[in-house]
C-alpha cells in the first residue's frame, strides 16, 4: 500500500490537465526486497484523498491505477471507499463488484477531467463536451478552480455513471494477473496505461480457438517444421502464467475489439523494463528482414516493397536469405527497431539452413519489435522479449501459408505507417480469418514509426450511392495515451476528440473524400471490406 501510494509522486499537475498523457510522469519502477525503501523524490501531492482497502493484496492491485490518477494515499480499511479531506466518502463495492466500481470510477473521474480541463490551459473545441454539458449538473468553470478532491465529490455526486458512460472513449485495454506479491514490479506500467485490472486465482481456459482455420493449416502448406507431429493444434490463448514450453511469469493484456476476439498479449515484466530508457531515434529506422524458406519469398516480395516507402520518413531496410544458425543469432542479437521473420518455426526453434536456432539460449534479443511469421512462434517470442525486444506478433497455431503472405503484408503496410502492434493485429484480423491466429507476447501499444496524421486511425465509410459517411477510430501508442485529442482532417469538421475512439458518422462530398484520402494512406473499411485510401479512388467514382 505505502508503495502504491507513491505512484501520485508523477503526476505533473494535479488540475485536470493531468488527463493529458504529457502531464502524467511514469509512476517510479517498484523492485523486490528485504525491507521498504522509499526514496525521499517519491514524495506523492497532497490531494486530500485516500483510497481505503481491506489489507489483502488483490485489493492492493485493483486500486493501482485510480490511486495513481488522483494522487491518492492506500490505506487499511474494513470496506473499499474513497475519503476526501471534507470526510466526503464513496463506496468502492465489495465482493464481485469491487474491481467493476473501481474502474466505473476511474473511467469517470478521467473523462470528466477532460471535459473540465477545456477550461483551462487548452480551450479547444470539444465533441465530448458538446454533447455531454447539456446533462451536467455543475457549472464546468466552476469546477476547474476547485481542488482535486472537491472536483472528485462534485463529479461523483453530481453526475451518474449512466450520463457519462455512452461518451467515454473506447478504453479497451484490460489487465488480468494473480495475486501473487511478486506481480507488485508490473503495478507501476499498468497504472502508467491507466489500464483496468482484474485479478484471478487462476488462469482462464482459452476462449477464442478456431477449430476451421487451423484443420485448413495442418491440410495445406503450413509454416511449421518440415514434418508435422499427429498431436493436437494448440489452442489459440495460453494461460497468464503457464506458457507451454516456457518458465517465464506474465502477465496478460487484452484489448477489446469490435467484430473480433480480444487481442490478447502474454507480457512478462522485460517487456516493459526493456522499454525504459529507449528514445525515439534520430536516424533511420531499421528493419531487418529474414526470409530463411525460398518457398516463402512471395511474402519477402510484398513486404519488402512496404518497408521504407514513406517519403517523409526515413528507413534502412536490410533483406537476409536463408541464413545459417550464426547469422541467424547474430541478426536476432543485433540493435534493430523490426524484425521480420518469414520461416518455418518448431518445438526446437527457428529454421535454419544448417539447423534451429532457439531463442531462449540467445544473451540479448537486439529488436525493439517483431513479427515471427511461422506457425506456433509464441514461446520463440516470448523468449525475445525475455532477452531484450518490448512486443512481438506471433501465433499460437499452424498457419497456412497462403495467408500468412496476406496478414504478413497487411501487418508491414500498417507497422510501416506507425500503428501500434495490437492495431496491426486487430485490422488485420478484419482483413483475414488467419488473422485469428495472430496474438501478441510483450508491450502491445508499442508501434516502430509515427503516424503521418498524429494519430493512426481506421476510417469505416459507407457509400449509399448518393452520398458518403465516414467514422474514424484512432488508436493509442506508448507515446499517445488515453486522453490525447484528435481531430478528422476533413474540411469544416472542427471538432476535437479524446482518444482513442471512434467519431460519430461524418457526411462527406466526393470532392472531400478525394481531399481526405490524399493526406495519406491508411486502411479503410469500405461497406465492411478492408482495402487502402491509395486503392479507393479506382473502386469509387469521387466528384
Amino acid at each position: 500500500m505505502r508503495a502504491v501510494s507513491t505512484f501520485g509522486s508523477a503526476l505533473k499537475t494535479t488540475t485536470p490537465e493531468r488527463s493529458y498523457p504529457t502531464l502524467r510522469g511514469h509512476p517510479p519502477k517498484i523492485e523486490l526486497g528485504d525491507e521498504l525503501h522509499i526514496p525521499s523524490q517519491f514524495t506523492a501531492p497532497e490531494t486530500g484523498v485516500r483510497i481505503e482497502i481491506p489489507n489483502t493484496t488483490r485489493h492492493v492491485f485493483v486500486v493501482a491505477p485510480l490511486a495513481y490518477y488522483l494522487g491518492a494515499d492506500v490505506v487499511p480499511g474494513s470496506t473499499p471507499r474513497l475519503v476526501t479531506e471534507s470526510g466526503f466518502t464513496y463506496s468502492l463495492g465489495c465482493g464481485a463488484d469491487f474491481a467493476d466500481t473501481v474502474e466505473r470510477v476511474l473511467k469517470h473521474v478521467f473523462f470528466l477531467d477532460c471535459i473540465v480541463r477545456t477550461e483551462g490551459t487548452t480551450p479547444l473545441p470539444l465533441h465530448e463536451r458538446d454533447a455531454i454539458e447539456p446533462a451536467l449538473a455543475f457549472n464546468i468553470e466552476t469546477v476547474y478552480d476547485q481542488p482535486l478532491s472537491a472536483q472528485l465529490e462534485t463529479y461523483l455526486t453530481d453526475v451518474s455513471f449512466e450520463t457519462v458512460d455512452r461518451h467515454l472513449p473506447d478504453w479497451s485495454l484490460e489487465t488480468r494477473l494473480q495475486p501473487d506479491p511478486e506481480r507488485v514490479e508490473f503495478l507501476p506500467f499498468v497504472a502508467n496505461s491507466l489500464s483496468s485490472i482484474r485479478v484471478q486465482d487462476e488462469p482462464q481456459p482459452p476462449t477464442d480457438t478456431q477449430p476451421t482455420v487451423s484443420t485448413q493449416a495442418i491440410e495445406e502448406f503450413v509454416r511449421g517444421d518440415f514434418t508435422r507431429s499427429n498431436s493436437p493444434v494448440r489452442d489459440a490463448e495460453l494461460t497468464t502464467t503457464s506458457n507451454e514450453g516456457t518458465s517465464i511469469p506474465t502477465i496478460e493484456q487484452r484489448w477489446n475489439s469490435s467484430g473480433s476476439t480480444q487481442i490478447i498479449s502474454n507480457a512478462p515484466l522485460s517487456a516493459f523494463h526493456n522499454s525504459i530508457g529507449r528514445q525515439p531515434k534520430a536516424d533511420p529506422i531499421e528493419i531487418d528482414v529474414v526470409c530463411n524458406d525460398a518457398a516463402m519469398r512471395d511474402e519477402l516480395e510484398t513486404v519488402d516493397g512496404v518497408y521504407g516507402t514513406r517519403a517523409e520518413l526515413p528507413f534502412d531496410v536490410t533483406v537476409h536469405y536463408e541464413l545459417s544458425t550464426d547469422e541467424l543469432e547474430f541478426v536476432l542479437e543485433s540493435d534493430t527497431d523490426f524484425l521480420h521473420f518469414i520461416g518455418h518455426i518448431d518445438d526446437g526453434g527457428m529454421q535454419c539452413s544448417d539447423g534451429t536456432v532457439d531463442a531462449s539460449l540467445l544473451e540479448t534479443s537486439g529488436a525493439k519489435a517483431f513479427l515471427l511469421n511461422g506457425c506456433q512462434s509464441h514461446d520463440q517470442g516470448l523468449h525475445l522479449i525475455d532477452a531484450g525486444s518490448i512486443g512481438g506478433i506471433v501465433t499460437h497455431d499452424d498457419v497456412v501459408n497462403t495467408g500468412a503472405v496476406s496478414v504478413g503484408s497487411t501487418i508491414a503496410r500498417l507497422l510501416n505507417r506507425g500503428y501500434p502492434l495490437y492495431a496491426a493485429v486487430e485490422i488485420a484480423r478484419k482483413k483475414s480469418v488467419v488473422g485469428e491466429q495472430y496474438h501478441i507476447v510483450g508491450d502491445g501499444s508499442i508501434a516502430i514509426a509515427q503516424s503521418k496524421k498524429g494519430l493512426p486511425n481506421i476510417c469505416f465509410m459507407n457509400d449509399d450511392g448518393s452520398q458518403f459517411k465516414v467514422e474514424m477510430k484512432s488508436y493509442t501508442t506508448t507515446g499517445t495515451g488515453v486522453g490525447v485529442v484528435f481531430t478528422p482532417q476533413i474540411e469544416e469538421v472542427e471538432l476535437y476528440y479524446i482518444a482513442p475512439r471512434k467519431t460519430d458518422p461524418i457526411k462527406i462530398s466526393g470532392m472531400q473524400l478525394q481531399d481526405f484520402i490524399g493526406l495519406d494512406t491508411f486502411p479503410i473499411i469500405l461497406n465492411g471490406r478492408v482495402t487502402w485510401s491509395n486503392e479507393l479512388g479506382d473502386e469509387l467514382a469521387l466528384n
